[in-house]
């Protein structure tokens, strides 16, 4: 192990802590988000799926659900963790395009992870299909 190794500190490459501070604890609190995000996906495609028969016989329909209650929240999800984790990465950080990569891996992890907790809170379904029952 090198000298430099041996010295570096937790702020390496961030020019104060508070940006440090700030950047994991709203990562942390992405975590959170997102995993609430990927939830809402199958259960929007649920209750789309669910209740079709009754909405048509009240003569409306339940197409769309799943896109506005399901995908909307998760595009949102990830616009803003990335809008804001990179804003604080490039802000935060000298060299700009690590700190950018960085709002990016971490947005990439709490999503990955919150999609790991959804498939294995929904029976790895993320959308649900109408059973045909004759």
């Amino acid at each position: 192990m090198t000298t430099a190794a041996l010295t570096r500190t937790p702020l390496e490459g961030w020019k104060g802590t508070a940006y440090l501070v700030w950047f994991w604890l709203l990562a942390i609190a992405g975590l959170i988000v997102m995993t609430g995000a990927w939830i809402l996906l199958p259960l929007a495609s649920l209750e789309e799926v669910t209740e079709q028969g009754k909405a048509l016989a009240a003569g409306t329909t339940m197409a769309g659900t799943t896109l506005v209650f399901g995908v909307l929240p998760l595009v949102i999800a990830h616009a803003t963790g990335l809008l804001i984790l990179c804003s604080i990465g490039v802000q935060g950080r000298y060299d700009r395009w690590r700190g950018f990569w960085l709002g990016v891996a971490a947005v990439l992890a709490t999503s990955i992870i919150g999609l790991t907790a959804t498939l294995i809170l929904s029976g790895g379904r993320l959308i649900a299909t109408p059973s045909y029952v004759p």
